[in-house]
């Protein structure tokens, strides 16, 4: 059974609070569907051949011997001396799929084979001495090779997030449950929306390491004043160490009729008659325009095959009748799942040395960190079209993957071009990012009385007062060093005055640390190459094409 401080426990309270979403609750059915459809992936693991390694396997494993072509089962193996001994026996029949492991084809078990499968151990003999019956002597100098079989996980679990649907379309809308299980992501936050806890997204996603501590101003939709209060929770239930430095609640008092968004610095922008793109065309030629004209789930997935390292993008049109000077593009999106499972399956590389690794990233600059993230293709890049040519607006930095988020993007019209359609494109690595919705808004902002709100309580887990950690920018964090931690605040409600409504952002700042003990030596050529601008995208590239592979072996071998 899942302990209170592992993913899985994470994922079981999620959805015993009802605290995810309508959404995320359908998708632990579809989980559940999946996974009877998804492979289960091992791989075998090369040992050394010592006296103690033989007899602590000899405990409990199960002995395949390969001499040339023939391959035997080897009963109660024990070793005497120098020798391991046992009975020379027929392989059970339930073995029989996997007694040769052909490294051309996906190693793959049946859930029935699982307890056999994962305890099987290979030896590889150039002879041995047979005794009475059926016992042998197998000397330890006649072992060539020695593999332990064990579960390939990365393998397994890609292969359940692309079973159900097969591999480019609505992979990430049905997999969400699963990606829990294994993801890395950052603080989790619910806001109460007067009956209960709603999970509504991720704080300061991608502040991996103290240097990229930055600030997010989360929209937080749902929530209602219980009693004159706000409430909301942070909580850390994935693997990590997050250190938040501040939490308050920002306020905005505005005309009902008006929307209101935070951009990233902050600042509030009042959208009022937002229009959906007359054209929206990704670098292949396909028209998403009607994909983009609502927030509906129909996203576009930046999925589009480009050779190297070359970002996908959308191309948007826009008319602007008023010859505004000035603009808002408005935004739905949030990241791909496909982009934290790869982000996992780099980290992989580093080996035993991953934490020894993580720990200079601390001392190295911000500046440096953010530019090999924009030189990945990461954050979500937006530009205009000008008489020179594309000129970027801003990146957007990561908002995490399991809840989309509505972004504000303001910008400027270059002298000459209020009078003609306006062009926008929105860029990012390969499936990196999930769009749903864009649209511009050219109204100038009209006025909003923002109210930020430091936490009136602030108590974790334990019932410890955090609200000095929490309340201004500082040295003091609240550090919530392990998985089962979490903080519930509460804020003051101004109720709004009349013919005006509220709209609340959590602004939050810190970072957050992976917890990972990985194995084996690290992959420097390869960990070497991700300095290389655009290799990021590559690496997506090729893991995209391997799991096609595979899911096209998968179905001529079932």
């Amino acid at each position: 059974m899942a302990s209170a401080s592992t993913p899985t426990f994470a994922v079981v309270r999620l959805f015993r609070q009802g605290l995810l979403s309508t959404t995320l609750s359908w998708l632990a059915l579809a989980a559940h569907i999946i996974l009877l459809s998804g492979c289960n992936y091992y791989r075998t693991k090369p040992q050394e051949i010592t006296p103690t390694a033989v007899t602590q396997l000899a405990e409990s494993k199960i002995f395949l011997i390969h001499q040339g072509s023939t391959i035997w089962q080897l009963n109660n193996p024990q070793l005497n001396g120098e020798e391991l001994t046992g009975q020379k026996a027929s392989v059970q029949p339930s073995l029989a799929p996997y007694v040769g492991p052909n490294t051309r084809v996906p190693l793959r078990y049946k859930s029935k084979d699982r307890e056999q499968v994962l305890n099987l151990v290979h030896i590889y003999i150039t002879d041995f001495r047979a005794g009475e019956a059926d016992q042998v002597n197998i000397p330890l100098t006649a072992m060539n090779r020695l593999d332990l079989v064990e579960a390939n996980t990365g393998k397994t679990t890609l292969s359940y997030l692309l079973g159900a649907t097969g591999i480019g379309v609505g992979i990430f809308v049905l997999v969400g449950v699963i990606a829990l299980l294994t993801k890395s992501s950052c603080p989790f936050v619910y806001a109460h929306n007067g009956e209960q806890y709603q999970f509504v997204g991720e704080a300061y996603g991608g502040a991996i390491f103290a240097p990229s501590e930055r600030d997010d101003y989360m929209p937080l939709p749902g929530i209602q004043a219980t009693g004159g209060q706000f409430q909301v929770k942070i909580t850390n239930e994935l693997r990590e160490r997050q250190y938040t430095n501040v939490a308050e609640l920002w306020v905005a008092h505005h005309p009902e009729k008006v929307q209101v968004l935070l951009d990233k610095t902050g600042n509030a922008h009042t959208i009022t008659q937002p229009q959906t793109p007359t054209k929206a065309i990704s670098m292949s030629g396909v028209n998403y325009t009607t994909q983009l004209s609502a927030p509906d789930h129909k996203v576009f997935l930046f999925n589009e095959t480009t050779p190297g390292t070359t970002q996908n993008s959308v191309i948007l049109s826009f008319d602007n009748p008023t010859q505004s000077k000035t603009g808002k593009l408005v935004l739905h999106a949030q990241n791909s799942l496909w982009l934290d499972y790869l982000y996992g399956e780099f980290t992989k590389k580093f080996g035993s040395a991953f934490n020894k690794w993580a720990r200079t990233q601390k001392d190295v600059p911000a500046e440096e960190l953010n530019q090999w993230s924009l030189d990945q293709g990461i954050p979500l890049k937006i530009s205009l079209k000008t008489a020179k040519g594309w000129e970027l607006i801003d990146n957007i930095p990561t908002v995490g993957p399991l809840a989309s988020r509505d972004l504000v993007i303001p910008f400027a019209l270059p002298a000459g071009l209020t009078s003609q359609p306006l062009q926008v494109k929105i860029e990012a690595g390969f499936m990196f990012w999930e769009l749903d919705y864009a649209a511009v808004d050219f109204t100038p902002n009209q006025p909003v009385r923002l109210e930020k709100s430091p936490p009136q309580t602030a108590r974790d887990e334990i019932g410890r007062d955090q609200r000095q950690a929490l309340s201004r920018v500082d040295s003091d964090y609240l550090s919530q060093l392990q998985p089962g931690t979490e903080v519930t605040l509460t804020y003051h409600a101004t109720p709004p005055a009349a013919g005006q409504r509220t709209t609340a952002f959590l602004r939050t700042r810190g970072y957050y640390e992976h917890i990972r003990q990985y194995e084996g030596v690290p992959n420097l050529p390869q960990l070497y190459a991700f300095r290389r601008p655009g290799r990021f995208i590559e690496f997506s590239k090729e893991k995209y094409q391997e799991s096609q592979q595979e899911m096209n072996l998968a179905l001529v071998n079932p």
